[in-house]
Parts: C-alpha cells; structure tokens; sequence
C-alpha cells in the first residue's frame, strides 16, 4: 500500500502539472483583438433558395459627336440653360465635356461608351442671400421628376424604377453678428434600381434637381442598358461559410485598432462596376468603434466611431 502511494503521488503532481500547462497554452492561444458583432436586424447570410443572376451592360456603345450634342441640346432646352456647344472635348478616354464659358459650375459630361451622363445647369442663379422662390412641394416632386425624364426619352422601364428619396440642395450663409441663415436652392429626387428582385447599387442611379417651379436644373443618369441576363449554377458560387469569412476577413483588416465592430446591415445586391457587369454581392454596412484621450486629459478616453460600407462578391471568380 505504502508502494502504491508513492507511485501515485508523483503521478497526481504531474497530471495537475499538465493541466495547468494545458489552461496556460490556451490563454495564449486565444485570439486578440475585436469581435464582431452583428445587429439584431442583420438577416443570416446564406444563398440557400436564392436563384441569381448576372448581366451585361451595354458598354459599347460608342456613341458618335451628333448622339452627345443631342442630348445636350435637349437639356439645356429643358433648363433653359446655355453651354458652349460649339467646343466639345474629350476629357477622359471615352468621356465628353461641354461647359458653359461665364459660368464654369455649368457643365453636360456623357460617357460615350455606356450613354450615362452628368448635367449641371450652373448655379449661378443660386448665389443670392434667398430661397429660390417658387420651389415645387416635395410631395410633387417625384410625379414631375418622371415628366422629365419621359420628355427626354429617358424613363425606359418603370418597373426597374425604385424611388429612393426626395430632398434638396440647401446653403447656409454666416452673417456678420456670427448668425447662420439657410435658403433652400433646389428639390431633389433620386431612383435606385431594381433587376431580378435585387436593389442594384455602385453606378446605377437616376439623380433629378429641380429649381423655381420644378424646371430642371440639373440631371445624373446612370442607368446602363442590359442586353442580357444569365442564370448564375450554383458551383460558381461561394458557400455560406466563405462569404462570411470574406465578409468578416475584410472588416478585421480595415478596423484594425478597433475597440468594437458592429455589422449593421449585410443585404444582398447586384454591384453594378459602371463598365459592363452587374452581379450579386453582399452589401455591408458597418461601425467601427474606436478609442481616443478626452480633451479634460487625465485618463479620461473618448469613444468614437466611423461608418463603413463595402461590397464583398459571392461569385468563385
């Protein structure tokens, strides 16, 4: 018995040795850093049931010198608005410009290769210390947003339309008695997309403005022609897991000094790049919470945080 004691002594020692080496290793093993945290409104990531589609966009066009002239003559006839239509020039490779000679905040750019463009009537008019008088009621707004977009050829298929908000271009002035007085400028409308039951985001969109009595002052049109849509199989796709490892990989590298990451929303999208090709991707909006010293010194930490969106493919390639 005294035998089977001293064997078991050093045996016991030993197990309680290694079980506190086991714990230390495991402490150290731990990983460092942030964890994220998803809100309670974040659906589950998965693309279990989902049919998906991609497109393409037309973005050969090449649209020749009297298809660019047009349109522009059609928008300044519209805002009744001038631009110096005789000097078209070529600002970028595919990309055409006319401004305004008195007024350089004037200006018409159409990419040549995809049609989409940006219109700015000027805002030389918008200068004075006033509201623009006669603004048109934001609840009628959309209904002449679409008026205009229909007398330019513009508004092609209505249910890809998703109004997304109305608003406006306001200025604020400082006075001389350290006051601040604000003068509405102009009403805004914006269209989102809708294709294959998906919110279409990155270039597609449809930006109004409208000044005294609704008359356009100014347009964005991305809106790229599709010419076709192609079923996505399943073996082109990223699993549930590996979305989710992209999703959360790509967070982790950009909050690295980070205190807290909260995911606030993760939807599923069509990415259209502006260059041919609409396909699915998750859509992340996040917060990233960080640590700084208070202004008071003396230990005091302030927290703040930094609003963070990006996209993350569910294609394998």
């Amino acid at each position: 018995m005294r035998n089977l004691k001293q064997i078991y002594g050093p045996l016991l020692v030993a197990a309680l040795l290694s079980l506190l080496v086991i714990s230390c290793a495991k402490e150290r093993k731990e990983p460092e850093g942030v964890r994220i945290k998803y809100d309670k409104s974040v659906r589950a990531i998965t693309l279990k049931g989902k049919v998906l589609q991609s497109f393409d966009v037309n973005f050969a066009k090449d649209l020749d010198k009297e298809s660019v002239m047009k349109m522009a003559k059609q928008l300044t006839d519209a805002s009744g608005k001038s631009l110096s239509l005789r000097f078209l020039a070529d600002i970028e490779e595919g990309v055409a410009v006319l401004r305004n000679e008195r007024d350089p905040s004037a200006s018409f750019e159409m990419d040549k290769r995809s049609g989409s463009f940006l219109y700015n009537g000027g805002l030389a008019d918008y200068k004075k210390d006033a509201s623009t008088p006669n603004l048109i009621a934001r609840e009628k707004a959309e209904s002449m947003a679409l008026q205009h977009l229909e007398k330019l050829g513009l508004l092609l298929d209505k249910e890809e339309l998703k109004h997304a908000h109305t608003g406006g271009l306001g200025m604020a002035v400082l006075k001389e008695d350290g006051s601040t007085e604000k003068y509405d400028k102009l009403v805004t409308v914006r269209y989102d997309r809708i294709l294959s039951g998906l919110p279409v985001m990155g270039a597609s969109r449809i930006v109004v403005h409208m000044g005294e009595n609704g008359k356009l002052a100014g347009l964005i049109f991305n809106w790229g022609e599709v010419t076709e849509g192609k079923k996505i199989e399943s073996d082109l796709l990223l699993a549930d897991e590996e979305i989710k490892r992209a999703l959360e990989g790509r967070l982790m590298a950009a909050a690295r000094d980070a205190k807290r990451i909260i995911v606030e929303k993760a939807d599923l999208v069509l990415y259209d790049d502006g260059k041919g090709k609409m396909e699915p991707a998750y859509h992340v909006e996040a917060r990233l919470f960080y640590e700084a010293p208070g202004e008071k010194g003396q230990g005091e930490i302030r927290e703040y945080d930094v609003p963070y969106d990006y996209y993350v493919s569910v294609l394998k390639k």
